[in-house]
């Protein structure tokens, strides 16, 4: 059975566009605060997230030009939802990506650090969390 174009959606369909929303606000958020973190205290981010090799201040300003573009993309598909199954698909493969890359340094962070372990169970959650709104969005 057809349904009219101009037809009120489902209380279901309400929901995962509200939930959709919700998990790219949530994910926009960590992005931009990620990218924040490391323009504003470049070296407290060194040291407490990502302690691997030696400080290097462009390598750092890479990270947080493309932590801040996704976050960018993320927001303005709050505005535009014709980019939210892009915008959460490039976040998805980078944040899938970042987490692969932990999981490989997972035991060379330096020592004292919250790095390690920790760091790769929260990319790996926080990926799977994406694809789950990526595929929510995509299904909406």
């Amino acid at each position: 059975m057809a349904t009219h174009p101009t037809a009120l959606p489902s209380s279901a369909t309400a929901r995962t566009d509200r939930a959709v929303v919700l998990g790219i606000a949530v994910l926009g958020a960590i992005q931009f605060l990620t990218a924040a973190a490391i323009v504003l205290a470049p070296h407290s981010f060194f040291d407490n997230a990502g302690p691997f090799g030696a400080y290097n201040s462009h390598y750092l300003g890479d990270v947080a030009a493309f932590q801040g573009g996704i976050s960018i993309a993320l927001l303005a598909s709050l505005w535009l939802p014709a980019l939210r199954a892009g915008a959460l698909a490039v976040t998805a493969c980078a944040t899938g990506l970042h987490a692969i890359n932990h999981w490989i340094d997972v035991g060379d962070a330096h020592a004292g650090s919250n790095a390690g372990i920790v760091d790769a169970v929260s990319l790996t959650i926080l990926f799977v969390f994406t694809v789950l709104i990526t595929r929510a969005a995509v299904r909406a």
